[in-house]
């Protein structure tokens, strides 16, 4: 039996929505075995083949793209439930080829909603993404503005399992007629419809367990889909319980797992284009990351970083943390008992302790923000937040487990913190202490104190006694 990998939920909740947007303009040519063929009610099959030809032959669409996800657990005697929601607003376009999408995320553990917006639309010769994340928008590269799993796909593979058909038909708004159509795309099938998606990073291995509950509904005059719903509520949780002691779990059990797209409405948007306040506000996280010198553990101090990430020190000794957007900058002194990273720059500074020895590691790594409108701590603890419920479903993670947000006195400021615990590729006992302290001015700065161990679960962190040794350091 090939080993099985618990693939992140999170990357499956995101080709779920590719599932149900509306692929404009990419009319199927295929033959797909209809009612005549499978001895089915001739009614059924004809409902999905008008719907998938409408999404296919729209030059644009626009709907309401919503998400659930929830699930109860209990990891190392912890219980808790993780539920996740996500409204958005998408309008697509054919020529030229684009994609706007604002709305909001939910994330219990947080108690956050945050709101998001995203463009895709091509510059030249390349696709763009730009998207607002905690306040900022990122400018980035990207293959495509179209997604390869769409909604008439979705509907091709209903067909082709259109012995799991039934229709019943129902009334909307105003006593509309509608009819309901629902269906199971089995699990080889399903894969297939995924793969594409996501680079080949999934495969049948990881997905043919896996059984979509899929629901369309049409309107009974035009055959236009009025909504389309993908629902894996059941199989995730079979699938979830199943390697429940490989994740580290004691207990757990998806209650929610569905990805619907409604109100549909083709050939009514116009031109999709980017304001012009978007694009100059926009941080370029490709060339951000090409002027930024590479980790690696074996950083060569003599070699020369880029200058405009390059950190100094002042007549103190003390190294100056900036930011990629501002001015604003930090005095952080070497903390006692630990020494400088070579891979640091002037964004992300990080201090080893002495007492490494290549099986227990302990670091500190700092970052300065700038607090306003647009970024606050909630934006902070919401990373966190996030960054916690995508290990909780990613393979690469299991015994993960998070403690509230704490507030102490170290060096002499007020400081809060979150712990973050858990077993990284089955191999290293990670611990976080995600901490930060708001200055006087406004400005924050974030420390996070990672232990990592190779034999055993970490034990050497005293939260008291680390927290005071790196917020001793800050000299501002």
């Amino acid at each position: 039996m090939k080993k099985r990998r618990l693939f992140s939920a999170w990357i499956l909740v995101l080709v779920l929505a590719a599932g149900v947007l509306g692929g404009c303009g990419k009319k199927n040519t295929e033959e797909t075995e209809t009612s005549e063929t499978s001895g089915k009610p001739a009614a059924a099959s004809e409902l999905v083949e008008q719907a998938r030809d409408a999404l296919a032959g729209a030059d644009s669409m626009s709907g309401q793209l919503s998400i659930e996800m929830a699930m109860d657990y209990s990891a190392q005697g912890v219980e808790a439930t993780l539920e996740c929601k996500v409204s958005q607003d998408m309008e697509m376009v054919r020529k030229p080829e684009a994609a706007h999408m604002k709305g909001t995320i939910n994330i219990n553990l947080s108690g956050i909603t945050v709101d998001t917006e995203s463009y895709a639309v091509k510059e030249g010769d390349s696709y763009v993404t730009y998207t607002k994340s905690a306040g900022q928008w990122l400018k980035q590269k990207a293959d495509s503005a179209d997604t390869q799993a769409d909604a008439s796909k979705t509907l091709d593979m209903l067909l082709k399992n259109s012995d799991s058909l039934t229709m019943e038909e129902t009334q909307g708004e105003g006593g509309k007629k509608l009819y309901q159509v629902s269906g199971v795309i089995e699990g080889g099938d399903f894969s297939k419809l995924l793969d594409p998606s996501v680079g080949g990073v999934t495969s049948e291995d990881s997905y043919g367990d896996l059984d979509a509950a899929v629901t369309l509904t049409v309107d009974g005059e035009s055959g236009i889909p009025s909504a389309i719903s993908i629902d894996l509520t059941e199989s995730y949780n079979a699938f979830m319980q199943a390697n429940r002691e490989a994740e580290g779990f004691d207990e757990i059990t998806v209650t929610a797992f569905c990805v619907t797209m409604s109100g549909y409405v083709l050939n009514g948007v116009g031109e999709i284009t980017v304001p012009e306040e978007v694009k100059a506000s926009a941080m370029d996280m490709d060339a951000l990351e090409t002027s930024q010198p590479e980790e690696s553990e074996t950083s060569d101090p003599e070699e020369p970083e880029s200058k405009d990430f390059e950190i100094q020190q002042n007549e103190s000794g003390e190294y100056v943390l900036g930011t990629s957007w501002d001015d604003s900058t930090a005095n952080i002194a070497v903390p006692a008992g630990f020494s400088y990273d070579a891979g640091s720059d002037k964004t992300w500074l990080k201090f080893n302790s002495k007492e490494n020895d290549g099986v227990h590691e302990l670091s500190l790594v700092y970052s300065l923000y700038t607090l306003d409108d647009n970024y606050g701590e909630e934006d902070l603890a919401q990373v966190q937040e996030s960054t916690y419920a995508y290990m909780l479903t990613s393979g690469d993670y299991a015994k993960v487990s998070m403690e509230p947000q704490t507030t102490v006195t170290a060096g002499g400021r007020t400081v809060s913190y979150t712990k973050l615990s858990y077993l990284y590729l089955g191999t290293i006992y990670c611990e976080e202490y995600n901490s930060w302290t708001v200055l006087s001015d406004g400005r924050m700065i974030q420390c996070t104190v990672k232990e990592e161990s190779r034999e055993e679960a970490c034990d050497r962190i005293d939260p008291e006694e680390i927290l005071e040794t790196a917020f001793a350091a800050l000299k501002n």
